[in-house]
This record gives C-alpha cells, structure tokens and sequence, in this order.
C-alpha cells in the first residue's frame, strides 16, 4: 500500500461492531466501506472474486471490507482479500458484549450467534491462518472510539 493508503478486511466474531466500524472509519477518516454483510456486494464478490478484490485495490482510496464470513465455506475469499495485500483484522473480545451488540440489532436470533461462534472455534480459523486480532471493545465493554481502533489497526 502506497502514499499511506490501507486496505482492511475486518472479520470476527458477531457483534464485534464490524459494520459500525467499516461505516465509521468511512465517515471519519475517508475510506471506502465495502460491507459482504450486503447482499448485492456479496454476490459481486462471489461472480469473481478475483476481479472484484482487483477493482477494490485498484481504488486511489482506503477501503475497508467488513465480513462475518462462514468460516467452513469462505476461506478461499478471505486469503485472496489477504493475498492482494489486504489486512486482515479479526475483531474479538469481550463475548458477553458482543452478544449485548448482536441482540442490540435485533436482526436475527440469538442461535445465530451461538451457532456462527461454534463454526469459527470448530474451524480453528484464528488458529490456523493467524489474522491480526483486535479487541474492538474497551475494558467496560463499550465498542472503542473509532480513531482509537484505527489507529490499533495500524500499528498492529
């Protein structure tokens, strides 16, 4: 990445405020937020991966990318994101938090972030490919200030 550009991937857990981030750091500090939560960008990224990761990396911005993938079905995706040049970032932490932020939204039910932590242990996805892990929460399990976050990320 050149002339202090950045590319992210922000994966996790749920509730770990991937999307809230991905928005934030687009309104605060300029990038370009590209969320596989969408439907529309997820199936632009399944069509050819390759070629949307290309026409992301090509842009003269930062952009982050924030995805609570399958970690059985998506591998394949998240190591082109990181093979490109992307940085992978694994949010984490506080799990009674995240649960509070997941039921916060108040999208789906609580199995599902049961049954998504269950597919990320059982893959030893963190284990095995190693991203950078941040703890988007602070001690009193409130998400970070965003500049805070950010600046995590970068020196991480």
């Amino acid at each position: 990445m050149s002339s202090g550009r950045e590319l992210l991937l922000i994966t996790g857990i749920p509730g770990t405020g991937k999307t809230w981030y991905g928005n934030k750091f687009a309104e605060e500090f300029g990038f370009v937020h590209y969320d596989l939560e969408d439907q529309q960008t997820l199936n632009r990224l399944a069509y050819d991966p390759a070629q949307f990761i290309a026409e992301l990396r090509a842009r003269r911005r930062s952009v982050v990318v924030t995805w609570g993938f399958f970690p059985d079905e998506d591998i394949a995706a998240v190591l082109q994101f990181r093979n490109a040049g992307f940085k992978w970032i694994w949010f984490d932490g506080n799990r009674n938090a995240a649960l509070r932020e997941f039921r916060n939204r108040g999208t789906v039910q609580d199995e599902l972030f049961h049954a998504q932590i269950d597919r990320i242990e059982n893959s030893k996805i963190v284990e095995r490919l190693r991203p950078t892990i941040i703890n988007s929460f602070d001690q009193d399990g409130k998400f970070k200030p965003a500049d805070r976050l950010l600046r995590e990320i970068k020196c991480a």
